[in-house]
């Protein structure tokens, strides 16, 4: 296997989304000691300014990819900055305790945890397709039952948009979900490219800051330090090869839920994601 001089893998040009914090911003410095080629993309200016002044051979975005503009600016950016990708990490997450929506009306676990990496995969394929053309869809063990409450979890394709009813654990999960079953939809439509899912592992980051301290603290006593959730993530953005259309518990490839295999039901969902967001891909 060739190296880089740091003793890593070959270098990868390699967008990160989600990298100014928690477990993207530890994967964005080992990516870059590994001597990587590297955009990097975030929502808060300040901390895209700090990741900048981190890693200043880094090309660093700032922008909202809750939202088709924020989608579609981050990935004109990317293109004006590389000519391929060998690798797409959509990172970016969230969980809310109360149901928030998007200048466009969009449920924030929605927009975030599926429409970003269903749109930001779309928007970029064309350079995918130039390069190794590999994704990595960061997913979560909670699409198969929340933190609180029971499993398994389902899609309510009528109620995308949580408008009928908000459980912040039980919304968190289902958009999980749809994130995995967009991975293995797109695997299927796109044998081109290499497309895997992974659990992080439960892990210590700011994700849960806006509940109650006794919850954030209990899971935080059973989890791991973001510098180690992000070992995976890394591994798989880099390594030679990896279990294309594949869910990983970290380093492992392991079965998902029962529902995340239902192949109607991930058809819909694409078509409904298609209806809310436009086309997959732009026009050839």
């Amino acid at each position: 296997m060739t190296t880089t001089p740091s003793g890593g893998p070959a270098e990868r040009t390699i967008v990160l989304v989600g990298a100014t914090s928690g477990i993207g911003r530890h994967a964005a410095r080992r990516l870059a000691a590994e001597g990587h080629r590297l955009v990097l993309i975030g929502r808060d200016p300040e901390r895209v300014r700090r990741l900048a002044r981190d890693l200043p051979a880094a090309h660093v975005i700032t922008a909202d990819i809750s939202t088709a503009d924020g989608v579609d600016q981050a990935a004109k950016e990317v293109h004006a900055a590389v000519g391929h990708i060998d690798t797409l990490v959509n990172n970016a997450g969230v969980m809310l305790p109360d149901r928030r929506t998007t200048a466009e009306g969009i449920e924030l676990n929605l927009a975030v945890h599926h429409l970003a990496p269903w749109s930001m995969t779309g928007r970029l394929l064309p350079l995918l397709r130039r390069g190794d053309g590999r994704v990595v869809n960061v997913n979560s063990e909670g699409h198969r039952a929340p933190l609180r409450g029971p499993g398994p979890v389902l899609l309510d394709l009528g109620d995308l948009n949580s408008e009928h009813g908000y459980d912040p654990f039980l919304t968190y999960s289902r958009t999980k979900l749809a994130n995995l079953m967009f991975t293995y939809e797109l695997h299927r439509r796109h044998p081109e490219l290499t497309v895997v899912a992974v659990h992080p592992g439960m892990v210590r980051t700011d994700l849960g800051r806006h509940f109650s301290r006794v919850l954030v603290t209990l899971v935080g006593a059973f989890s791991l330090p973001a510098r180690q959730g992000a070992e995976p993530i890394v591994r798989l953005a880099t390594a030679p090869e990896v279990a294309a259309g594949a869910y990983y518990d970290r380093f492992t490839p392991v079965a998902s839920s029962h529902a995340s295999y239902d192949l109607d039901t991930a058809r819909r969902l694409w078509d409904a994601t298609a209806a809310l967001r436009g086309p997959f891909a732009p026009a050839a």
